[in-house]
């Protein structure tokens, strides 16, 4: 329908999360640059694919590559970015789709190149630490790097009197050091934070790794992003291949009568891309307390692929109707797209 020619390799794209902008997605390239797209399909044209802007946030060294971005799930100005050179930034991106910086140096720093990122879904508002006249949000992050390690940082971000930093400059501090989530024994590709506390208020975060095992952690910080305890794996599952990407396509929790008492389970259906094993469908069940064990279970498996799986994803709508889950994937060297049920 459209081709939109890139002067370099475009390693991620993510669209914009807030309901009013869902048309418009972030790209980076192996160049550092970093695009807005927007995709308007109902326009009735056969071009509905418009650049808005191109940036290179971080200067013009072209030896760095951006590998990952992620947008934060409710401030809607706020865009992740991880670099081959071992970064994490965090963006601010104006109405004009302008991006800056928000800290003169790297959020976080690993020790390999920064495969992934994302945001927690909770954000907890606190006043600032240095100047009364402001106010600030503690924000969450976490990141997987080559260097086999998963990482989670409290940051601040300092917005002006009004509390509103959606529109206003923002500057991101980190007083506390980054805390490893142990277990890793190779790179770390995948994170996806479930969107649920636990009852001691921790946060279930699942990550996949090139050590082909999925990943669940439970974290535990306090509001202003103090680590109560070190991060604790609750299960961890051999899916065959190296866990690339982890898609939710749904969860929710639900009440059972257990002796009287009432147990809170949860439960989380999960689409994975395991590079040179396919895709997984996995079921991912708890309870809140998290006194009773956590289960990974693969439901489903589509091994079509003859090469690395690197992108699943699956058709909004079909994982509610009660018939099959519609899924697309794609792998790498044959060049393959493909269209399946599960």
């Amino acid at each position: 329908m459209q081709t939109v020619s890139y002067p370099s390799a475009l390693l991620d794209l993510r669209f914009h999360p807030r309901q009013d902008k869902h048309e418009v997605f972030a790209t980076v390239s192996s160049t550092g640059s970093l695009s807005f797209f927007r995709l308007s399909p109902c326009r009735g044209t056969s071009a509905p694919l418009d650049e808005l802007a191109t940036h290179k946030p971080l200067g013009d060294d072209e030896g760095v590559l951006f590998l990952s971005c992620a947008w934060h799930p409710s401030l809607p100005n706020l865009l992740a970015i991880t670099t081959s050179d071992h970064h994490v930034h965090i963006l601010r991106v104006d109405e004009s789709w302008n991006a800056y910086q928000t800290s003169s140096v790297p959020i976080i720093t690993h020790t390999l190149e920064a495969w992934t990122v994302a945001f927690s879904p909770v954000v907890s508002p606190q006043d600032a630490m240095d100047d009364s006249s402001e106010t600030a949000r503690v924000l969450t992050i976490y990141s997987g790097s080559d260097d086999s390690k998963l990482l989670t940082i409290a940051c601040f971000c300092i917005g002006d009197q009004s509390g509103s930093i959606e529109n206003h400059e923002c500057h991101i501090t980190t007083p506390y050091p980054a805390v490893v989530a142990k277990g890793h024994t190779a790179g770390v590709t995948a994170i996806l934070p479930l969107p649920m506390d636990l009852s001691d208020g921790s946060q279930v975060v699942l990550s996949g790794s090139y050590d082909d095992h999925v990943r669940v952690y439970s974290i535990h910080a306090r509001p202003d992003g103090v680590m109560l305890r070190p991060p604790r794996i609750l299960a961890e599952t051999d899916l065959g291949g190296g866990v690339w990407r982890l898609k939710l396509v749904r969860w929710g929790g639900v009440g059972q009568g257990d002796g009287g008492a009432l147990q809170r389970t949860w439960s989380a259906l999960v689409l994975a891309s395991c590079m040179h094993a396919g895709c997984r469908v996995l079921e991912i069940t708890g309870d809140y307390s998290a006194m009773f064990q956590t289960k990974v279970n693969v439901l489903g498996r589509f091994e079509e692929h003859k090469s690395m799986n690197y992108g699943s994803d699956f058709q909004p709508g079909t994982e509610l109707s009660g018939g099959p889950l519609r899924c697309i994937s794609t792998s790498f060297y044959d060049r393959l797209i493909c269209l399946w049920e599960f």
